[in-house]
């Protein structure tokens, strides 16, 4: 079975309401008869289930409906941002050899690719303003006629690129379920609950991990263009989950309407794709009224650990879901590490492994001779198996022989009056490996000082984690997910031009 007719088999309403983005509404029923659409239009094109197809649409319904078409037709879904620049586009393209691109008359895509790969034949216009229809299809044939196994490719997704040339990863129908069905029943919703979407939907969070499990247990999906402060804050009265990530929960508490009151009805405040400052996860808790519920995944693995609301650990990214095993590794002597020992994380989970598209050799190197995969996360399991992420193990800064996280030295940082976003990073030193550095944001109407920021670090962290440099920025570098581009400080630090 696809993804889609898996996901479709909980529907047991079909006159509940699906989607919901503001203006338009789609009931489960209409979803259903649209997707069917969709995939009617596409395997009209001569498609056939295992057939790559791009799909470069901003996020709306018809973007929505096209990639479940897509999914339910047994393709394979290349998400492609349309912002993306000509190059990033051209590149993901040859590298995934799709044969269809869907996309939007007037976003400019078509021009962007117009001159790319041979290996894409054709282009089709989808319709954002008509959610119901997006690909005009003339006809509608049976869109379930193909069956694919579990094990048959769904969907790729590139990584961020934070640490190098994003990996292309292509993960399968049944990972897809599996992934959406252990976290809705982690996350206990069902056809009451509402989702707050405000995520970006070219990642796997916004993508997958938001909206899926609420569509398979038959709630509904408040679908937002974007995330802006004042948007959420007026929607929140009237949902029961929202999904962030740590930058969206740091803006939002400088809204004066983010309240308790304001989100009466909200039972679930989930963050993740970044790890989030203790000092704001304790801010929004107490707003709230609730615990702030982290989960952890990656790009190649998706979500592998989740607090849920009765089994909730402050501080941690949860406990393994379903089928999944995690240990640490030891940074010093490299052999499986006791609880609450910091090493690097590695996972594996119920289905096959991740690999990478283009990319065998880097697979092979982050997977481990017993099939456990090499996160690059560093962390720590306690001894209730609650798992601790720390940081990178490329951002671990090495002074003197002395490991340093940068989470540690953020933290003191972030306590500090005025500070209200900060990013450490370690560049090269000399005689002692690496040295601390940190990029800054001050609060609007303070004035910090390099020198007045060092000075209070004194007696709150050993002089070895103190930044030997501070430099006060206006903003600090983020991907869409809010992710901190700790590479791009650094090349910045280089470049003479932090």
């Amino acid at each position: 079975m696809t993804f889609y007719q898996r996901l479709k088999a909980g529907w047991a309403n079909a006159d509940a309401i699906a989607f919901d983005d503001g203006v338009v509404t789609l009931t489960y029923g209409e979803l259903d008869a649209a997707t069917g659409r969709a995939a009617s239009a596409l395997l009209a094109q001569g498609l056939e289930p295992g057939n790559r197809v791009c799909l470069a649409m901003q996020k709306s319904l018809a973007q929505i409906v096209v990639l479940l078409g897509a999914l339910r037709a047994g393709l394979v879904v290349l998400p492609l941002n349309p912002d993306s620049p000509a190059e990033v586009v051209a590149d993901q393209i040859s590298r995934t050899g799709p044969v269809l691109l869907i996309g939007e008359r007037e976003d400019g895509w078509r021009a962007r690719t117009e001159s790319g790969p041979a290996a894409v034949s054709r282009c089709l216009d989808a319709d954002p303003a008509r959610p119901h229809d997006p690909l005009h299809a003339t006809e509608h044939t049976d869109p379930d006629r193909f069956s694919v196994d579990d094990e048959a490719g769904a969907i790729i997704l590139f990584t961020s690129g934070s640490t190098g040339r994003p990996k292309a990863v292509i993960h399968s129908h049944g990972a897809l379920f599996a992934n959406t069905d252990a976290l809705r029943i982690i996350w206990d919703l069902d056809a009451s609950d509402r989702l707050l979407h405000v995520l970006p939907t070219t990642h796997a969070h916004g993508l997958i991990v938001a909206p899926m499990p609420i569509l398979l247990a038959g709630g509904t999906v408040v679908l937002r263009p974007r995330f802006d402060p004042g948007d959420a804050v007026a929607w929140l009265p009237r949902v029961t989950c929202f999904m962030g990530v740590p930058f969206y929960y740091g803006q939002l508490l400088q809204h004066p309407q983010f309240t308790a009151g304001a989100a009466r009805q909200l039972r679930l405040a989930i963050c993740g794709s970044a790890p989030i400052l203790p000092e704001v996860r304790e801010q929004v808790e107490d707003r709230l009224g609730l615990p702030l519920l982290e989960r952890y995944g990656m790009t190649e693995t998706l979500i592998m650990t989740a607090n849920s609301p009765a089994r909730n650990r402050a501080g941690s990214v949860g406990l393994p879901l379903p089928g999944w095993s995690l240990r640490i590794r030891s940074l010093v002597t490299h052999e499986t590490a006791p609880p609450q020992e910091i090493g690097e994380v590695e996972a594996r989970g119920p289905l096959a492994l991740p690999s990478y598209l283009d990319d065998w050799a880097e697979t092979a190197r982050k997977t481990a001779p017993d099939d456990f995969f090499r996160t690059g996360d560093v962390g720590w399991v306690d001894t209730d198996g609650f798992l601790h992420i720390t940081g990178r193990a490329d951002d671990l800064i090495i002074y003197a022989g002395l490991n340093i996280q940068p989470s540690e030295v953020e933290a003191a940082l972030v306590a500090i009056d005025g500070v209200v976003d900060v990013c450490v990073f370690g560049v090269p030193h000399p005689h002692a490996g690496q040295a601390v550095m940190a990029a800054v944001v001050s609060a609007a109407g303070t004035t910090l000082t390099p020198a007045a920021i060092r000075a209070e670090l004194i007696g709150k962290l050993p002089a070895t984690k103190i930044p030997k440099r501070v430099y006060v920025v206006s903003t600090l570098p983020r991907n869409a997910m809010g992710k901190l581009r700790r590479d791009l400080l650094r090349k910045a630090f280089e470049h003479g031009t932090l």
